[in-house]
């Protein structure tokens, strides 16, 4: 395929509508095009939809984005973009009420850096969301920027919790960087940001983060920790029973550390380390408790857990664990799960060894407690598989 390898001052002088490529999916279910007037007012509506403003840096006006901000952005910005080598932009064009009849869909540009490399960024309007057209739309700008352009690297970068744009970059084959403190400009405030990179000598397969599932036990039900369950985890995190046995949590435990606990828990997932879950009675929606297992290289697992003071002596705990360790042994990659609680912790004890745990032994004197003295530490195993 021919390309148009350079640096930013080859790809001057476009002319915007007729220099803009259309590129569309052999189902010809989604077409990226040039923006034109009649994109404007779903323009507007994405630009004031509340999931739009809160993790896109987009201006808002005192007086509310309207078209003619709309007009400034298509019809100003993307054709300078264009015209200047500094960027390209696309309108994305999807079939959201049938065969055959598209519409405007959203937004998504290459910022040209003028090094061989690009920043991809994108914006779905609400009545798109959920359809895979942001992902297809991606592949479409992945592959005209690799293969055409001739571009070295696309970096993806969003604002640390934005996870449907970070499934969307997977999925397209971009790989995960990290997180970079106060790297992102939003309407003046520095935020962390995702970085996520594609080459043109990566394979380009989808990458599949890993989720946590939901699991059901004995009369228990085992999902993924919510932003929704802030206030449950507030309570299990002040009681003063946890708080003997977990002394490093933060004190006071406030709903901004379970809202960054909850981040966590999803980001190891994302990162294959492990998994964290509320528990609770099946009908019930508020949580018992929270119960985690943390992945390590060799593949043993360690699972932790809490409970809220008004689930305790239930038997809610005990059938949490029993329902993770079974679904560890259906993984082979782990081969055995650990357990650790103080020895003074009686509660955690009888779980552990319900489950089906057995002690192996003492760490004496390595426990931190509440007080600041310290506990002995009993390890209580089970073995998942046999190498």
């Amino acid at each position: 395929m021919a390309t148009d390898r350079g640096d930013a001052t080859q790809h001057r002088g476009r002319r915007f509508p007729d220099d803009v490529p259309v590129l569309g999916d052999p189902a010809g279910r989604v077409l990226l095009r040039a923006h034109t007037e009649a994109d404007l007012p779903a323009i507007v509506e994405q630009s004031n939809d509340p999931a739009s403003r809160h993790w896109t840096p987009l201006p808002i006006p005192e007086d509310g984005y309207g078209l003619r901000e709309a007009r400034d952005f298509a019809l100003g910005l993307i054709p300078a973009g264009w015209r200047n080598g500094t960027s390209y932009g696309w309108a994305i064009e999807a079939e959201l009420d049938g065969p055959g009849e598209r519409r405007y869909a959203g937004t998504i540009d290459l910022g040209l850096a003028g090094d061989g490399t690009a920043e991809v960024g994108f914006s779905l309007h609400p009545a798109a969301r959920g359809r895979g057209v942001m992902g297809t739309a991606l592949r479409l700008v992945r592959d005209y920027g690799l293969d055409v352009a001739g571009l070295r690297a696309i970096r993806w970068r969003a604002r640390v919790g934005n996870w449907p744009s970070r499934v969307v970059a997977a999925a397209a084959g971009f790989r995960f960087d990290g997180t970079v403190r106060s790297s992102l400009d939003f309407r003046g405030e520095l935020v962390d940001g995702w970085v996520a990179t594609i080459t043109a000598t990566d394979d380009r397969k989808p990458i599949r983060l890993p989720e946590t599932p939901v699991l059901d036990g004995d009369g228990v039900r085992l999902r993924p920790v919510d932003d929704a369950d802030a206030d449950r985890l507030v309570g299990i995190c002040t009681d003063p029973l946890t708080r003997r046995f977990l002394p490093r949590l933060p004190d006071p435990y406030t709903a901004a550390d379970a809202l960054r606990h909850a981040e966590r828990l999803r980001e190891t997932a994302a990162g294959g380390h492990g998994f964290g879950w509320c528990f609770g009675v099946p009908d019930e929606p508020a949580a018992a408790g929270t119960i985690t297992v943390r992945l390590e290289d060799s593949g043993r697992a360690e699972i932790g857990f809490s409970t809220h003071p008004d689930a305790r002596g239930r038997g809610l705990t005990t059938a949490a664990v029993r329902a993770v360790a079974g679904f560890l042994d259906a993984d082979p990659a782990v081969p055995s799960a650990l357990i650790r609680c103080a020895a003074s912790n009686p509660a955690a004890r009888r779980v552990a060894e319900r489950a089906g745990f057995a002690l192996i032994g003492t760490q004496p004197a390595s426990d931190l407690l509440g007080d600041g003295s310290l506990d002995d530490l009993l390890l209580f195993h089970r073995v998942c598989h046999t190498r």
